[in-house]
């Protein structure tokens, strides 16, 4: 069951006093309960205001990003934003608006990493997530066949509480309350475009950021395939090209990996994962290239301060991988060229299992696993090597196409 604490927050327009924050901790609940109030946004006034809406249970579970779905406004964070803009909008009859919008931590702890201390090279940030809206409140004249308002700039979309949720990225880490820290760096512009005869229209937004521990125990970081990796539209991966020839794009919600030769292509995240640590990761994928079953080549994995965790996928066959990134023992039959779900799952020191859509086909004992290279960060990766295999096996095309990747450190399993 996942630990939730969920409180929807909206943004409004004056810098109020701050409220000394009670230390939140994360509640075990079946449901997620949204306590949640509504944003109205006079595009006359270029005004927000606020009125509370009767709570409502959300059911709590897999799709949740973060145990830290928070909110409270003045109590636990505070979104601030500067004066509404209204513009005419490049599409006929339509008009935007936008704010630039920032969030003040009002906790006494840190939020938007799991670090107590300094964060890691690859700090996991803020996601503000619309709740509900944005909704059409009142027009000047009728629309036909209706007046809408939509948001313009979301970063991707993602399933927070429910599905497919709009969401802005804040790549921050935000200190305790009165650290000088407890700002987000800059603000963030936000844009909405509705019919020119809509006067006001209302949203509800949610905050999520992971919280160090003891307030919470799991953190997730999930990459959706609308947006690229290395992007600021989500949780930045770092990616790692080793030559000309790479390309990437994304389209319908899916990202794909090329190279005109098996240069390296993949992508990492240095994350704070210790052998004591349980972890997951999972990814959705398939290759597309056709040549010969070795080298592995497309790669999923961690690494820990101690072991190197990781599969290769040929197109046929799928195995635990060594420092020279080919299987190392059993490896097990897959048609990789067709979509499927993989997961690793590690389990402390003591283990690690492979999983193909959904059943498990494989273990290792930790301590069977290769050592990690001495002084090397701890990370989550995925992608192709390429340029570390010796020649002639680097010479092929290589392509493959991902729906998703999703690591958690904490859980062994979602």
């Amino acid at each position: 069951m996942m630990l939730s604490l969920a409180l929807v927050v909206l943004m409004g327009c004056s810098d109020e006093r701050r409220i000394t924050a009670p230390e939140i901790r994360p509640i075990a609940s079946p449901s997620i309960e949204l306590g949640e109030m509504r944003a109205t946004v006079d595009v006359v006034a270029g005004t927000m205001t606020f009125e509370p809406i009767a709570p409502r249970a959300v059911s709590g579970g897999a799709g949740i990003i973060s145990a830290a779905i928070y909110g409270n406004q003045g109590v636990t964070v505070r979104i601030f934003n500067s004066p509404v803009v209204t513009a005419m909008s490049a599409t006929p009859g339509k008009k935007t608006f936008t704010a630039n919008v920032g969030i003040r931590n009002l906790l006494s702890y840190p939020i938007g990493d799991e670090q107590s201390a300094a964060a890691p090279m690859d700090t996991i940030g803020l996601d503000v997530f619309l709740g509900s809206g944005p909704t059409v409140v009142a027009t000047s004249s009728p629309c036909s066949p209706g007046c809408t308002v939509t948001v313009k700039n979301a970063d991707g979309s993602r399933s927070f509480n429910s599905p497919n949720q709009q969401y802005w990225h804040y790549d921050d880490r935000l200190g305790a309350a009165g650290s000088g820290t407890d700002t987000t760096r800059v603000r963030k512009v936000w844009t909405f475009e509705a019919d020119t005869q809509v006067t006001n229209f209302s949203f509800s937004v949610v905050v999520n950021a992971p919280w160090p521990a003891p307030f919470e125990t799991r953190w997730k970081v999930d990459f959706e395939a609308d947006s690229l990796p290395q992007s600021p539209a989500g949780t930045r991966w770092q990616q790692i090209i080793g030559g000309a020839g790479a390309t990437l794009t994304t389209n319908a919600g899916l990202m794909t990996l090329s190279t005109a030769n098996k240069v390296t292509h993949a992508f990492a995240r240095h994350d704070s994962l210790d052998a004591t640590n349980s972890a997951y990761m999972e990814a959705r994928f398939r290759r597309t290239d056709v040549g010969s079953s070795k080298p592995e080549e497309v790669v999923l994995g961690m690494a820990d301060d101690s072991k190197f965790i990781a599969i290769g996928i040929t197109l046929s066959r799928v195995g635990f991988i060594g420092a020279t990134y080919e299987f190392t023992g059993t490896s097990y039959a897959v048609a990789a060229t067709s979509f499927h779900t993989y997961q690793l799952r590690k389990f402390g020191a003591d283990s690690v299992q492979l999983l193909i859509d959904g059943t498990r086909v494989g273990s290792r004992a930790y301590s069977a696993l290769p050592n990690t290279a001495a002084g090397a960060p701890s990370a989550f990766f995925f992608g192709g090597p390429g340029a570390v295999l010796a020649a002639p096996a680097n010479v092929a095309a290589q392509s493959s196409i991902w729906d998703y990747v999703i690591y958690e450190i904490g859980v062994p399993t979602p």
